[in-house]
This record gives structure tokens, C-alpha cells and sequence, in this order.
């Protein structure tokens, strides 16, 4: 490994400045992730806390998301024009202030505006980073980068739920932020130093009404619409799943305490490693098969968790994070090789989407599960999957997976 890598060279696995970049884009997924996923074990705690329907208790979940929206859009595009590196140091420290800020707390509504504002802010590491590897890694070496950072999406995931709900059962809610925002601390600190100076970044010279036209013509796109939707519906799904299932397994005949219940969460692992088997797999095969065959696993996984066998239910979610991550990573893909322009706007209206599909998710499904429980929840499974393939079958691209990062990228 070189200790300084050319100047005007772009990084390859051989720098250390990509293995700088690379890690410091981890850090900064691990504690956007772990923030926004912190609360979704915690919803039945809140709900008790504060006297609230489970609904009511989702906005937690749902309207950090729905800031996170604009979020994407607004930074995005300041990162596109401006320079990537101040939007997501920026961004970083306001989510850091903010998770120092929520433990002290002390109504609901204060909670949620505190996600609001937290949530627009979320959107700066996912709406910067792509770009930011585009314009500092080179080809070659791409891949690799954009696979350390989806796998550390999926782990901070993972570790935001799994340690908010162990400490609040053994502690308190407010405890387990604390111990959060210490990470965050640590994470951000992490991020500073190892983050190369962009290098190769080029602000955008043609005028602003020129860029939206250029990105919003992308939503006349029957099939690019057709993938928009695929990425709601998904995340629909996935998001309903997992935001009422503690709800879920405190019932009988499970009885669950929160310390176990976020022990189910673990079942994330998968997302770090489904994502580059299917990449493989779509070399073979192509993306459509691979991400048909992602939603019959989440389709057969989410039925299992009907069954009132706690093992059944393990080996459910473990099928559900698997054909979710299946599904998601091939419809990204698709998206950026059916987009013959403005790829990165293309690419955002898909977060957009899939953002949309966690808000929906979150509170959405929530009348669902007040009138009708779990199986309402899952009737929403059965209405959802034959629209899912009917959108695939008809509109995702057959390219593989890697010429689909390629041209992502350009």
C-alpha cells in the first residue's frame, strides 16, 4: 500500500487515501444509520411512556424520513454544485447535536421535533458520498469502496437498534442515547481526520433551472417510474415489518422482553452480505431473475413469521432482510443502467422513493396493525408482492449487476 498516493491520480485499492475514504464514508453510514434506526425497537417504550397508539409512537420513525426527503434533494444538490466534503461534515455534526440534544427531552413532541430537524440532516452522507467516490476513486476500485459503505449502512442498522433496545431494558431510553451520541462523538471525530480533501470535484457551471429540468425529465420515464415504485413498495414492506414486530413479539405467545426482542435485529447481517452474492448471481443471470428471486424469499420469509414457532419466526426475518436486500440492490442498479442522463438525479429520485417507502412503512402500516394485528400487516404482503412483479417482469433491465455500478457512477 503507498503512503501518498499521486496527486492527480484517482485512488485504487493500493492507496492509503482510498482506505481513508472508504473507512471514513463507514463511519459516517454507521452513525447516520444507527441514528435514524435507533428508535424503531424502542416504539412500544414510547408508546407506554408517553400513553400513545402504536401509530402514534411510529411518527419517530416516519417523519425523520419524511425531512430526510428534501434532505437528499436540497443537500444533493448543494453537494453537486458546492463541494461534497462541507455538506456531510456539516451534516454530521448537526446529527450529532441532535442525539445529545433528544435525551433531555421531556414531551413526545419536542422528541419528534427534534427528529425533524435531525432527519434533514441524515440526508447529507447518502446524498454526498456516491458522488464523492465518483469523483475521487478510481474505476477499478469503485466496487469495492461502494460495497464498504452499503455494508455499513446495513450495520448501522443493525447497531443502532440492537443497542438502544438491549441498554433500554436494561437501563433507560435516555441512557441508551447518551451511550449513542458517545459513538456518534467518536464516529464524527473518525470522519474528520480520515476524510481526504476532494481533488477532482468540478461545481456545476450550467444554471440551476437547466440541472432540475435535466433531473426532472427523468420522471417521464415509464420504466425509471416503474423502479421508483418498486423501491416504495419494498421498503413498504420491509419497514412495516420490522416497525411493528416488537410490538408483535411482546405479545403472547411470544412475551418477549425489549432486551431479546432487539436481538431479532441481528438478522441484518444478511444485508451486509446478500447485496455482493446477488451482484454475482446477477452476472449469471441478470437483475430481473436475481431480484425475482429476492421477492419470492421475502415474500416466503414474511409468511413464516406468521407462525407462532419463535424459530419459524428467526428463520422468517432472517428470509425477509435477505430478499429485501436482494431486491433493493438490484433495483438500484437497474435504475442507474436504465438512466441514460443525469444519472445521480436519477439515482436520488430512487432514495427519494425508497425513503418515502420507511414513512409509509412506519406509520402507514400502523392503522393496519391497530385494527387488525400482525395478520393486517402481512395482508398488506399479499396486495403488495404480485405488484411487485408485475414491475419487474416488465421493466427492470436484464444487464448485470457490475456494468449497472459502472454507469451509475459516470
Amino acid at each position: 500500500m503507498t503512503n501518498q498516493p499521486v496527486n492527480n491520480k484517482a485512488y485504487t485499492s493500493k492507496d492509503s487515501g482510498f482506505w481513508r475514504a472508504a473507512g471514513s464514508l463507514g463511519c459516517g453510514a454507521l452513525l447516520i444509520f444507527s441514528a435514524l434506526y435507533a428508535f424503531q425497537p424502542l416504539l412500544p417504550v414510547f408508546a407506554t411512556e408517553f400513553n400513545l397508539t402504536a401509530t402514534t409512537s411510529s411518527l419517530l420513525m416516519s417523519t425523520p424520513v419524511m425531512t430526510m426527503i428534501p434532505g437528499l434533494l436540497v443537500l444533493g444538490f448543494i453537494s453537486d454544485r458546492y463541494g461534497r466534503t462541507a455538506v456531510m461534515k456539516i451534516s454530521l455534526l448537526f446529527v450529532l447535536a441532535s442525539l445529545f440534544a433528544m435525551p433531555f427531552a421531556e414531551s413526545f413532541v419536542l422528541l419528534v421535533v427534534i427528529r425533524c430537524i435531525e432527519g434533514f440532516f441524515l440526508a447529507g452522507i447518502p446524498a454526498a458520498a456516491m458522488g464523492y467516490l465518483a469523483d475521487e476513486v478510481d474505476p477499478s476500485s469503485v466496487g469495492l469502496a461502494t460495497s464498504i459503505f452499503i455494508g455499513s449502512n446495513a450495520m448501522g442498522g443493525l447497531s443502532g437498534r440492537v443497542v438502544t433496545g438491549y441498554l433500554t431494558d436494561l437501563y433507560s431510553w435516555e441512557i441508551s442515547f447518551l451511550v449513542l451520541a458517545a459513538f456518534a462523538l467518536v464516529a464524527t471525530l473518525f470522519f474528520f481526520w480520515l476524510l481526504p480533501a476532494s481533488r477532482f470535484f468540478e461545481g456545476g457551471s450550467g444554471g440551476v433551472i437547466k440541472d432540475i429540468k435535466g433531473m426532472l425529465i427523468h420522471l417521464t420515464d415509464r420504466r425509471l417510474l416503474a423502479l421508483f415504485t418498486v423501491g416504495f413498495l419494498i421498503q413498504v414492506i420491509f419497514t412495516g415489518i420490522w416497525t411493528y414486530l416488537p410490538f408483535y413479539l411482546e405479545q403472547d405467545p411470544y412475551a418477549l422482553s425489549l432486551k431479546w426482542i432487539s436481538l431479532t435485529y441481528f438478522a441484518y447481517i444478511l444485508g451486509v452480505i446478500s447485496p455482493p452474492v446477488a451482484g454475482r448471481l446477477s452476472s449469471e443471470i441478470g437483475l430481473r431473475r436475481t431480484m425475482m428471486a429476492g421477492l419470492f424469499i421475502l415474500a416466503g420469509g414474511a409468511l413464516l413469521t406468521l407462525n407462532n414457532g419463535y424459530t419459524l419466526v428467526m428463520i422468517g426475518l432472517c428470509a425477509v432482510c435477505t430478499g429485501f436486500f436482494i431486491s433493493h440492490s438490484m433495483a438500484s442498479a437497474s435504475v442507474a443502467s436504465t438512466a441514460e442522463h443525469h444519472k445521480s438525479g436519477a439515482s436520488s429520485f430512487y432514495l427519494i422513493s425508497y425513503y418515502a417507502g420507511v414513512a409509509a412503512g412506519s406509520s402507514g402500516v400502523g392503522v393496519l396493525w391497530d385494527h387488525l394485528g400482525w395478520v393486517g400487516v402481512m395482508s398488506l404482503l399479499i396486495l403488495i408482492v404480485p405488484l411487485l412483479i408485475l414491475f419487474t417482469n416488465k421493466r427492470v433491465s436484464k444487464r448485470h449487476n457490475r456494468y449497472a455500478i459502472e454507469e451509475g457512477l459516470k
